[in-house]
């Protein structure tokens, strides 16, 4: 195996992530806090899912196209935390879209290619990608919990200062890891995009849009769905941050699990786990310890769900499309599932939390109907036995 940066690449994920830890659960009582309504916030949060629609891809071509990938991590890192402080200087909803949606443009357009970096400078022990990812949950954590905590004593006015405090130190960070070199097949395969365009490949497209969809009133209103049930934003900051330990032992193990079980039956129990998870939320979020077992079930709807994927991803797309592979699935997954899923909960949270969860649900439930009509039949063969 090639020695390659497992502390830098981990650091990476643990600070990106730590941007999300801040991100998902304060960020939306930031914007409560300075006037915003729920169908504002559930806009906003629109908008920093729907620039994964167009930025990955656009930049998953020039990162397949350049000889060295991580220059496109280090300006995207840069332009991010350059255009993030346009937020210290607007609160008014106008600005902030153009803000968020700028920022945000930039800012995920980088993991994917970064998500290839990691599976380049890992090898031939692609298995191990989780055990570098899983620091990517920690970073998670540590904003979730602590930042909890802080809050019951500090203002949330203190959020965009912490957000942009870890957009620089992710830039600086990426300035330190170098472009892994590229396999000699990698560098000489000519496949044309259009041969990802089978039917196995678009179920599991449409499938991960789908669960990705209904994650939508989750990453939108979870914070505040759980303070109007009587929690406190400590209390808030450990829900979320559960959610990052399940799946961090997911990460842990997965080098275990998968050769076992292959990545497609692993990737149908996420979908099926997501069925059960919004449902049980939507029926028990006043009762404490049916709220910690739905948060332990993010292990399933989001650890082995990525997990899976990615190793999917790495089977079936040709090293010289990696880039624009891992584009596609943030584009059409998070992307256009995430801002559907947050424009739908935008629409029908002010009506009824539970609609929302039950347009999750009914999400979830059809992603598992496609992955079984279109994946399993001509993928299982192949991802069991990789």
């Amino acid at each position: 195996m090639r020695s390659y940066p497992h502390v830098r690449l981990s650091t990476f994920y643990l600070f990106y992530f730590a941007i999300l830890g801040i991100l998902l659960p304060f960020w939306p009582l930031y914007l409560q806090s300075i006037g915003m309504t729920a169908g504002d916030i559930g806009v906003l949060m629109a908008v920093l899912m729907t620039t994964r629609i167009v930025s990955p891809i656009i930049w998953g071509k020039l990162g397949d196209s350049v000889p060295r990938r991580m220059l496109v991590v280090q300006w995207g890192s840069f332009a991010a935390a350059l255009i993030f402080v346009g937020v210290f200087f607007t609160e008014q909803m106008r600005f902030l879209v153009w803000v968020v949606a700028g920022y945000s443009f930039f800012w995920n357009a980088v993991l994917p290619q970064f998500e290839v970096i990691t599976l380049n400078h890992l090898d031939d022990h692609h298995h191990r990608y989780s055990q570098v990812r899983v620091w990517g949950s920690a970073g998670f954590i540590g904003a979730a919990v602590g930042l909890g905590w802080y809050f019951n004593a500090a203002p949330i006015s203190h959020v965009p200062a912490l957000l942009l405090g870890c957009f620089v130190a992710l830039w600086l960070l990426s300035l330190s890891i170098a472009s892994p070199k590229q396999k000699l097949g990698e560098q000489h395969s000519n496949a044309p995009l259009s041969v990802l365009l089978n039917r196995p490949f678009i179920g599991f497209m449409l499938a991960c849009l789908l669960l990705q969809l209904a994650h939508g009133p989750y990453y939108t209103y979870f914070s505040l769905y759980v303070e109007s049930a009587g929690y406190n934003k400590t209390q808030t900051g450990v829900f979320w941050a559960l959610g990052a330990v399940s799946e961090m032992f997911v990460f842990m193990l997965m080098h275990r699990i998968l050769p076992r079980f292959g990545a497609v039956v692993l990737f149908q129990w996420a979908l099926a786990l997501s069925v059960i998870r919004w449902i049980l939320l939507d029926q028990f979020v006043g009762n404490l310890a049916m709220l910690l077992i739905v948060q332990l079930l993010h292990a399933g709807t989001f650890g082995l769900f990525h997990a899976s994927s990615i190793e999917l991803l790495r089977q079936h797309v040709p090293g010289n499309l990696s880039g624009q592979g891992q584009a596609l699935y943030s584009m059409i997954s998070y992307g256009v599932g995430g801002a559907l899923g947050a424009l739908l909960s935008a629409v029908l949270w002010p009506l009824n939390p539970s609609y929302a969860f039950w347009m999750a649900s009914i999400a979830s439930i059809i992603a598992l109907l496609i992955s079984r009509r279109l994946m399993v039949n001509q993928l299982w063969h192949h991802a069991s036995g990789s």
